[in-house]
């Protein structure tokens, strides 16, 4: 058609061109047959106008579409023999490369079934039309509202497709958005987003908004550190640095509103096209902390009750095993003494419990005075050198004699001292030596206790000053300890302005690290009570 009208068009101009001549050469006046030509030359023209008008305004119209729309077009077997500007530009293709190509290229996997529909209605002779995903060179996804119209030669055989997309790709992000906004407003607990540059509100669902009292239409205006809570803003400002250095990708924090706890879980989210945002879901802990607070008082009141009893029993055991009420053959001192040692690791679990709750409830006291460590550590190790005895193990004490001052209740660090050397023991194989290293740092003290035992699996080492755990079960077996142990010495530490660090690999052993801070000056201060917060 189109090759037909340039024909047409060509015979005009040339048909124009010879009455243009023919006027000039008979000039005026005209006769009749130089009017006929002149009137025969003004029509040619007016045809020529409107067949100009006519084939324009296709050419205009395929403009529009082949900068609006992806066309493409496949042969019968289905390969790309034709790809317009637009597709090449969203899906970073080359046409060399993509011509030839079998048009799955540029198919989404999950659309699998809608083409197999689209060839299906291809093959019939029918249009089809619907939503379809377009994979670019890099991977990336355009949503498309696709017609693929079906080509048939002259034979009415099938013999390729042209296929006609829109990008719709930013009306399904909007559409997406709107209904994950939609399902956070349906959350009971309260989830606000953050802008992680400008610390200004982007987002509150409803129940973040009802807790605060935000209009939505001021939202963008609040910045997030001016909200009312009591959290450690400090400790806060410093882990979401952590995340902006992407040390981390999410913490959690306690905080109180109204008087309510909540726990602020936070997580750093970043998307293509969108500003990093941190994402905040308040948890309340009313109910939770009611239930830990039943729990510890259930556990107390049972502690209290069988500490009296047991000191009692044990008491009563060892008058019988000193001969006091008389003499006991070798059987019945072999019974006594496994009684004995039951009953004296009873006592000492119920201590632990009590010393946890005072500790929780900020009550423990201690007497902090100037005192040598070195001598502490010394009489640690002979106290437990017994201990290790009953393992096979031995404890070799590394320091000098120089005096190490700091400022701790002896008792307390003895305490400390003890439990990291007798874990050390229990996990030791037989035979094996424990290390006991005093290092004088530039500011701090440190006491190691190095042993070469079945060592932490990794994925234990952080929980593993938590109250009650234990690693393995044959090791609690030997062991035979409640998990209490490690989470006493990190609170009692704590209370010293101390710090707790533990390396282990697993099979090779650990290393359990206590760090006091020197003493200010050498003057010994008179004794002061502290308790476990660390107030005076």
């Amino acid at each position: 058609m189109r090759d037909l009208t340039k024909y047409i068009r060509f015979g005009l101009q040339s048909f124009i061109a010879v009455c243009g001549a023919v006027i000039v050469w008979r000039a005026w006046p005209l006769d009749r047959f130089s009017f006929a030509i002149v009137v025969a030359g003004l029509v040619a023209a007016f045809i020529w106008r409107r067949i100009d008008k006519a084939t324009d305004a296709p050419s205009v119209d395929a403009s529009a579409l082949e900068a609006h729309a992806i066309m493409l077009r496949a042969d019968q077997d289905g390969k790309i023999s034709f790809a317009n500007e637009r597709l090449l530009q969203l899906t970073g293709y080359e046409r060399g490369t993509l011509l030839g190509q079998p048009m799955r290229v540029l198919h989404h996997v999950a659309d699998a079934e809608t083409y197999a529909a689209v060839d299906a209605a291809m093959a019939r002779g029918e249009k089809w039309t619907g939503e379809t995903r377009i994979i670019g060179k890099d991977g990336r996804v355009l949503w498309t509202r696709m017609t693929s119209v079906p080509q048939m030669d002259k034979s009415g055989a099938y013999c390729g497709s042209l296929r006609v997309h829109s990008d719709i790709s930013a009306q399904k992000v909007s559409t997406a958005a709107r209904d994950a906004m939609a399902s956070l407003n349906l959350l009971s607990e309260p989830l606000f987003m953050v802008c992680l540059d400008t610390y200004n509100l982007v987002f509150a669902n409803d129940a973040a908004a009802k807790l605060f009292n935000w209009n939505r239409l001021q939202m963008a205006e609040i910045r997030i550190f001016a909200v009312d809570m009591l959290y450690d803003r400090l400790a806060v400002q410093r882990q979401v640095a952590a995340l902006k250095a992407k040390q981390i990708t999410e913490f959690s924090f306690p905080a109180t509103y109204h008087d309510v706890p909540y726990l602020a879980e936070v997580q750093l989210i970043e998307a293509a096209g969108m500003e990093p945002r941190l994402y905040v879901v308040l948890r309340d802990q009313t109910e939770s902390m009611a239930i830990a607070r039943t729990k510890d008082e259930l556990v107390a009141t049972v502690s209290h009750e069988l500490r009296t009893p047991l000191t009692s029993i044990k008491g009563a055991l060892g008058l019988i095993r000193s001969g006091a009420a008389g003499d006991v053959t070798k059987k019945t001192s072999d019974l006594l003494d496994i009684a004995y040692r039951n009953a004296d690791r009873l006592v000492l679990i119920v201590n632990d419990i009590l010393d946890l709750e005072k500790m929780a409830a900020g009550q423990m006291d201690y007497d902090i005075a100037r005192r040598d460590l070195v001598q502490t550590v010394k009489e640690a190790v002979t106290a437990n050198e017994g201990f290790a005895s009953r393992f096979d193990v031995s404890i070799n004490l590394n320091t000098d004699d120089e005096p190490a001052w700091a400022d701790f209740d002896a008792d307390r660090i003895h305490q400390v001292l003890s439990n990291l050397i007798s874990n050390a023991c229990k996990f030791s194989s037989t035979g094996a030596q424990i290390d006991v290293n005093v290092e004088r740092r530039p500011k701090s003290f440190a006491v190691c206790v190095v042993d070469r035992g079945v060592g932490i699996p990794s994925g234990a080492v952080e929980r593993i000053f938590d109250r009650f755990t234990q690693v393995g079960k044959s090791a609690r077996a030997r062991s035979g300890g409640t998990g209490l142990g490690l989470s006493i010495v990190k609170s009692i530490i704590e209370s010293h302005n101390g710090t707790v660090e533990l390396t282990s690999v697993e099979g090779q052993g650990t290393t359990v690290t206590v760090v006091f801070p020197r003493a200010t000056n050498t003057a010994t201060p008179a004794n002061l009570i502290r308790s476990a917060g660390g107030k005076t």
